[in-house]
């Protein structure tokens, strides 16, 4: 599982490193377990830059709280699945922590 980043002032969700919240323009985030989310959309992009797979199947899922995020899917999802969302982390510069190559997964795996 991965962690994403909840406002500390009003409680935003969000998956990717923000400078300030989009609700509230708080500075401060602290990380939060997503868990699991629902396949809304599903589509594949046949022509890809250098260094990305191809074909390169993409969902977009909606989690707890209303934090949506776009990733690679994993195997044979499908709209409606129960996903949750993996993938490593680096150290950011900026905020200590951003997301690399997320993908979704079936949940419970």
């Amino acid at each position: 599982m991965t962690d994403a980043f909840q406002c500390v002032d009003c409680g935003w969700r969000t998956f990717y490193e923000k400078e300030r919240c989009l609700e509230c323009g708080g500075d401060e985030f602290e990380p939060w377990r997503p868990g699991e989310g629902e396949l809304l959309s599903v589509t594949t992009i046949r022509v890809t830059p250098d260094g990305v797979r191809e074909p390169n199947r993409l969902g977009l899922a909606v989690f707890e709280g209303g934090a949506s995020v776009v990733a690679q899917l994993d195997g044979d999802l499908a709209v409606g699945d129960a996903v949750a969302l993996s993938g490593d982390r680096q150290l950011s510069e900026r905020r200590g922590s951003v997301r690399t190559g997320p993908q979704f997964v079936p949940a419970g795996e």
